[in-house]
C-alpha cells in the first residue's frame, strides 16, 4: 500500500510538472493564395522562431491552399512562404493557444524575363528551363537557367530566378551543410542582380535574408 501511494504521488508530480509545457503547445491555421485569388497548391510554408524547440516547423499548402501547423510555442513566429513560379513571401504573427485567426498569403506570380526582349530560341530555353523548375526538377532547372544566363550576360533577371531556385532547394534540405551551401549560392546570385541593378530593392531584401538565414545554420 505504501508502495501505490509513492507511485501515485510520483504521477501526480509528473502529471503537474507537464501542464505549463502543453499550455505552451499552439497551433496555426491559413490559406496561401495567389494575387487572383486562386488557392496555390503544394507551396512550403515555414515557421521559424529561433527561442523556440524545436525552433522551425514546416507545413504544405492542399488543393484548396490550405495549411495547419501544430505544437508551436506560443508567441511571434515568422512565416516563409515558397511555391514554383511565385515570389517568396515572408511575414511575422502571434500564435496564441486559444484559437488564432487563420493567416493568409499572398503570392505574385514570377513574370520572369520580359518577353518581346529575347529571340525565339531563348524564349522557348527559358520556358523549358521554367517548366522543369515548376514541376520541382530543381537541379536541372539550375543548369539550364545557368547554361542561359552563361550565354546571355544581358539577361541579369535570370540571377532572381536562378536565387528563387537556390532558396528552394534549401527549404528541403535537411543537411545543415548542403542547405547552408545552396543559400549561400543563393545570395550570390542575388548579389549579381544587385550588382546589374542598385535600385533593385527584392534583390537587396532577398540578399540580405538569405544571408540572415545562412548565419543561422551553425
Amino acid at each position: 500500500m505504501q508502495r501505490l501511494r509513492i507511485l501515485a504521488t510520483a504521477l501526480a508530480i509528473v502529471g503537474c510538472a507537464a501542464v505549463p509545457a502543453a499550455a505552451q503547445s499552439a497551433r496555426a491555421i491559413g490559406t496561401v493564395r495567389d494575387t487572383e485569388g486562386t488557392p496555390v497548391r503544394g507551396a512550403t510554408i515555414r515557421a521559424l522562431n529561433p527561442e523556440a524547440y524545436p525552433a522551425e516547423i514546416t507545413s504544405t499548402s492542399d488543393n484548396k491552399g490550405r495549411w495547419a501547423m501544430v505544437g508551436l510555442r506560443t508567441g511571434n513566429w515568422r512565416f516563409v512562404v515558397d511555391a514554383p513560379g511565385f515570389f517568396r513571401s515572408e511575414g511575422t504573427a502571434m500564435v496564441r493557444v486559444a484559437a488564432s485567426a487563420p493567416i493568409q498569403f499572398t503570392l505574385a506570380k514570377d513574370p520572369g524575363p520580359i518577353p518581346g526582349a529575347l529571340t525565339p530560341n531563348v524564349m522557348q530555353q527559358i520556358n523549358q528551363a521554367t517548366a522543369l523548375r515548376d514541376k520541382g526538377y530543381h537541379d536541372m532547372a539550375l543548369t539550364a537557367f545557368e547554361d542561359i544566363r552563361a550565354k546571355n550576360p544581358r539577361l541579369t533577371s535570370l540571377n532572381m530566378v536562378i536565387g528563387d531556385i537556390y532558396r528552394q532547394k534549401a527549404t528541403q534540405d535537411t543537411t545543415a551543410a548542403v542547405r547552408k551551401e545552396n543559400l549561400e549560392r543563393a545570395a550570390a546570385a542575388f548579389a549579381e542582380a544587385l550588382k546589374a541593378d542598385d535600385t533593385n530593392d527584392r534583390a537587396r531584401a532577398a540578399l540580405e535574408s538569405a544571408r540572415a538565414e545562412t548565419a543561422k545554420i551553425p
